[in-house]
């Protein structure tokens, strides 16, 4: 996959500091980017068990190697990614998505307490993300963007990953379609 190109220069400091305006877009107005090979008119799982979905349903997110989602989720991402990259003149910084099987296991042998039980994650069925450059931490500029306008696209924080929940996790946003 290409690289994305370079952002344009950042906003002023004024800018930057001010709070996130939400976006006036509810999620059936929200645009589709077009990506090669994907189509997301009636994607599901398949059938396929957590963790064990096929290359075939999942798209391959442009601009991220190594990183895909359901075809639906990946189509909503990658629109939540331009119009966050606009707004905010900054990389939205994607740091993990679909998850196989295998790799939660890896995972969950590393970070027993973080990780969910292998079978179980959002991850496993393509439809989450864990963000960074910022959008991981409550508070910020971003994840303040990301509150106000991710839900517009589809991504939302379910109630355990936000600020107060069971688990708070500021960097884990999952699609719901």
């Amino acid at each position: 996959p290409a690289a994305r190109p370079p952002l344009p220069e950042r906003a002023s400091r004024a800018l930057r500091a001010a709070p996130p305006a939400p976006l006036a877009r509810s999620k059936a107005e929200a645009p589709a980017p077009a990506i090669p090979g994907c189509d997301a008119a009636g994607a599901s799982s398949g059938g396929y068990a957590n963790g064990r979905l096929p290359a075939s349903a999942l798209c391959d997110l442009p601009g991220e190697p190594g990183h895909a989602l359901r075809a639906d989720a990946a189509v909503a991402f990658v629109a939540l990614r331009e119009a966050y990259e606009q707004a905010l003149g900054e990389a939205l910084c994607l740091t993990d998505s679909y998850r196989s099987y295998a790799g939660q296991v890896a995972l969950r042998s590393r970070k027993p307490r973080l990780a969910a039980v292998p079978g179980t994650s959002e991850h496993g069925w393509g439809l989450a993300v864990d963000l960074a450059c910022g959008a991981e931490g409550f508070g910020t500029r971003e994840h303040r963007w990301l509150e106000a306008n991710a839900p517009g696209f589809g991504w939302v924080q379910p109630s355990w990953a936000r600020r107060g929940g069971s688990k708070p996790e500021p960097w884990h946003w999952e699609f719901r379609d």
